[in-house]
């Protein structure tokens, strides 16, 4: 049974419930084992962290140095990333730290070069036009071969991590999060076949974009914008050794999320369900 060497307690600074929350669990947890901040924290240490998906990706972006394991609290909407709630804390507290009733989900990083350097992303890679721009000209290229060229609002990359994000919204497939693989997802494309594509997170991804007309475009990472301009450029996309560890109890598992959060499975808005 993994024993954790130290906790750290991170939370949405802006979500007031998550703050007093915060404060609620430093006193359940602070006699069962050590407290620190990011930094002084051992590498074999449990990170809290109370917010919505977007506040454990933030996190998980900052730390991700220290190989963290991450639980995450929900103070949020979906909550893939934070699938806990705080109305369970002390089940939570007694199988994270007592009993050590939890498995554990790698999710990887992957990275993206361009003009701006290398950026590492958890959910997703995209470019996308300017809302005052036309669409864009997209080449896909896989390990230097040419599998199709679009005119899109943009093309976005996603990771396991991100199938449930802004992909899932864009038309893409809900991933494994263990899946090493990719998700090539056209935005808007003027075409009749423009499914995703899957790929194995081995292989090369590049990216050629052509704006018409010198209009604006962007790439963005994990919904921070790396750059905004109008000339061709290429990014390549490829899978990183950097990785994040979340620890999952068994009633928190990533497909009962699906069938809950999602509603994937359900039929005429009921959960009864048909032998």
């Amino acid at each position: 049974m993994r024993k954790f060497d130290g906790a750290v307690i991170l939370k949405n600074e802006r979500n007031s419930d998550a703050i007093r929350a915060s404060e609620v669990l430093r006193q359940k947890i602070e006699k069962k084992i050590s407290i620190f901040d990011i930094e002084s924290a051992p590498d074999n240490s449990v990170f809290f962290i109370l917010g919505g998906d977007g506040t454990v990706l933030r996190y998980a972006r900052k730390i991700h140095q220290k190989t963290p394991f991450i639980a995450g609290i929900n103070f949020g909407h979906l909550g893939f990333l934070s699938p806990y709630e705080f109305s369970e804390i002390d089940q939570i507290i007694k199988d994270i730290l007592v009993d050590g009733k939890f498995t554990i989900v790698k999710r990887n990083f992957s990275k993206v070069r361009g003009k701006f350097g290398e950026v590492k992303f958890l959910n997703e890679f995209i470019v996308q036009r300017d809302i005052f721009s036309h669409m864009i000209d997209v080449k896909i290229k896989i390990d230097n071969s040419e599998i199709g060229s679009l005119l899109c609002d943009g093309i976005l990359i996603s990771t396991p991590t991100g199938s449930t994000a802004y992909s899932l919204s864009a038309g893409g497939p809900v991933v494994d999060p263990e899946a090493n693989v990719l998700s090539i997802v056209p935005m808007m494309a003027h075409s009749l076949l423009k499914t995703p594509v899957v790929v194995s997170s081995k292989r090369k991804i590049k990216v050629e974009v052509n704006p018409q007309d010198g209009e604006k475009y962007f790439a963005i990472s994990d919904g921070d914008v790396l750059s905004d301009q109008n000339t061709p450029e290429s990014f390549e996309i490829e899978d990183s050794e950097k990785s994040v560890n979340f620890l999952c109890t068994e009633k928190r598992n990533f497909f009962k999320i699906v069938n809950e959060k999602l509603g994937w499975g359900v039929r005429n808005g009921s959960e009864k369900r048909y032998d």
